[in-house]
């Protein structure tokens, strides 16, 4: 039997990180969907292996190394972000076939999930460091995953599906403003949970989709999700915002949570009703 995604990042992420120096004796899965999120125990560093991502994505190493050197940029800016391990180059490394590139372990301390006034506070105060980042990139760049995927013929959806979703994509993103874009430097994944409470703060994580684009795209992370309440999001941001664009990547954001979630159970049995769910809400004529 073929060996499975999941073992060959655990494989390759101990192996390569043997080679760099760092002996891990007891890995640890953390994570399995984008990405496989490994824990070199007893050594305090993660290793984050391209799992899913790849099936849809052209250059996932230029995206790894971007979330390196952004996070970097931000903890020199004062901005409280997951850093890189410092016991291994800030580089991606290869090897066993795979990719990766290397996190410092940091203890969750349940803190459970942040309020709305935390997130739209943090975000605003990251936006602010972001405008200064000096790196030039892609608009909006996980917008490309939507096309993709549909474009797979490998996927696991009906051909009136896939026809569906490519309309709304059409439609949704003729609707984004054309001023809207450059905009600026975006997490490009700012969703509640990509904030992790370890130490006694909140810390950004996860910006393997560090884009440029409205700051809309990164407030819909949170507001298009029925779990928060956007205004109090909203207030505690406390930017311009254009309600209009908002309600465009919020729907967006929707579909690419869609796409997302259908790619993860052609291998992950536990995602398959929630991908059946997403995909259901779509057929609703409301939001068509």
């Amino acid at each position: 039997m073929p060996e499975s995604i999941l073992a060959a990042a655990v494989r390759a992420a101990v192996t390569v990180s043997a080679r760099l120096g760092v002996a891990c004796t007891d890995p640890a899965v953390l994570a399995d969907g984008a990405n496989v999120i490994v824990h070199l125990r007893p050594a305090p560093v993660v290793a984050k292996v391209p799992a899913s991502t790849p099936a849809i994505r052209p250059d996932p190493a230029a995206q790894l190394q971007r979330e390196l050197d952004v996070a970097a940029f931000l903890i020199r800016a004062g901005i409280p972000v997951m850093p890189p391990a410092s016991e291994l180059p800030a580089t991606v490394q290869h090897g066993e076939g795979k990719m990766m590139s290397f996190w410092q372990y940091l203890e969750p301390s349940g803190g459970g999930v942040p309020d709305e006034g935390t997130i739209g506070s943090m975000l605003a105060d990251l936006h602010a460091a972001l405008r200064g980042y000096p790196g030039a990139l892609p608009v909006l760049a996980p917008l490309g995953d939507i096309p993709a995927f549909l474009g797979r013929p490998e996927t696991m959806l009906r051909a009136a599906d896939i026809a569906m979703l490519s309309d709304a994509y059409a439609r949704l993103t003729g609707e984004l403003a054309p001023a809207s874009a450059p905009g600026q430097v975006l997490h490009g994944d700012a969703g509640a949970g990509n904030l992790m409470a370890t130490g006694g703060r909140w810390l950004w994580h996860d910006f393997e989709d560090a884009c440029a684009g409205p700051v809309e795209w990164d407030l819909a992370a949170t507001t298009a999700s029925p779990r928060f309440g956007r205004s109090g999001i909203l207030t505690a941001y406390g930017g311009a915002i254009d309600p209009a664009q908002l309600r465009v990547c919020e729907d967006l954001r929707r579909l690419h949570l869609t796409i997302w979630y259908a790619l993860y159970a052609e291998r992950l049995p536990g995602c398959r009703q929630r991908a059946s769910d997403l995909l259901s809400a779509w057929r609703s004529p409301s939001i068509r």
